[in-house]
């Protein structure tokens, strides 16, 4: 359950950087979606029961702050975990051209799954508009982020010290 936790502290976190720091920097009132890429790192890189209860939590988490339908993200996130856990095996996941390339997939299977989703248990109007006219800017934003994020991991594992060097310390 650990896992669970600490994923559900980084959503938190993901949450104000949305809420909080991207309205302030951003123009055209875009946000990028830091959960997503949240989940579609667990979806690569995490496995069993805990991983996708995080995700479904993480879903829970978005929901609470800016869902229109409580669960609609969290049935998203967990669908998007279990493919993604399909096609983990199957693919070279240790490549963060992956990890981009699945980012832009999972934005544009998020809108999908927003669009019939919201189609079909509510009576949304014409939402599906405005989803796929953000679809291009928001598709950019995320693959930006998800750089950004790749860089800022890449660069804290080279100056983590290794096991060897910390029993000499």
């Amino acid at each position: 359950m650990n896992i669970v936790v600490g994923y559900f502290l980084l959503g938190l976190a993901g949450i104000l950087v949305e809420s909080a720091l991207a309205p302030a920097l951003l123009p055209l009132h875009l946000k990028p979606e830091l959960l997503l890429v949240l989940v579609i790192y667990l979806g690569l890189y995490r496995q069993g029961f805990s991983a996708g209860l995080a995700a479904y939590t993480i879903g829970l988490l978005q929901d609470s702050f800016a869902g229109s339908c409580l669960g609609l993200y969290g049935l998203i996130f967990l669908v998007l975990y279990l493919i993604l856990r399909g096609l983990a095996e199957r693919l070279n996941a240790e490549s963060p051209a992956l990890l981009l390339f699945m980012v832009l997939c999972g934005t544009l299977l998020q809108a999908a799954m927003l669009i019939f989703l919201l189609g079909f248990l509510t009576d949304a109007g014409p939402v599906w508009r405005n989803i796929l006219r953000s679809l291009p800017l928001q598709s950019l934003l995320n693959l930006i982020c998800a750089w950004l994020l790749l860089n800022i991991l890449q660069r804290l594992r080279r100056h983590r010290p290794t096991r060897s060097t910390a029993r000499r310390l």
